[in-house]
């Protein structure tokens, strides 16, 4: 039974694969989300961008962006996120490797967190045009700073495409490609 104080907060996940059947990864690891209680209010599309900060040769990313709903604490939340990247593939986490799939946690509704295992706004947010894109999508503004803006910016530098719209989620085949 939840406390009186315990309710459901927003948290925006970033998603990405760039190996295997990648829109199908990013839709198992949120069947996954799901299956674990994790209510998944909306969906980014789908874009596709190169490797960024890498030190060898990759294939293509896709990204997406997530929102959540949970009560979670961010530690459980993490602990989950991790659980999923492994028993779908994912054999490190932190290293700029190929990867079945990577979920980060980007912002938590009411929540700042700086520890060795996890910081909330995600340390890179503001930095990378494939995370705020999506997300420019499912919200306007965080904190204050319009998301639709600060990609722009970085879209003109970075280079992304739009490659599916938000159903791809559900499986419609065609959404896949845009």
């Amino acid at each position: 039974m939840k406390s009186e104080g315990e309710r459901k907060r927003k948290v925006f996940i970033g998603l990405g694969s760039n190996l295997g059947d990648r829109i199908e990864n990013l839709r198992k690891a949120l069947l996954m989300l799901e299956a674990s209680g994790i209510e998944i209010a909306k969906v980014s599309g789908l874009y596709e961008t190169e490797p960024v900060e890498t030190e060898e040769p990759q294939p293509p990313y896709l990204n997406a962006v997530a929102e959540i709903l949970t009560d979670l604490p961010l530690t459980k939340l993490l602990d989950l996120l991790e659980g999923i990247e492994r028993q779908l593939g994912r054999e490190s986490k932190g290293c700029k490797k190929p990867r079945t799939v990577d979920l980060d946690i980007l912002w938590v509704e009411g929540e700042q967190v700086e520890s060795k295992r996890l910081t909330v706004p995600h340390p890179r947010l503001w930095e990378r045009a494939f995370v705020l894109l999506p997300l420019s999508e499912l919200v306007e503004e965080l904190n204050g700073k319009s998301v639709a803006k600060a990609a722009q910016i970085l879209a003109v530098k970075q280079q992304v495409r739009k490659i599916a719209d938000d159903q791809w989620f559900r499986g419609k085949k065609e959404a896949e490609v845009l």
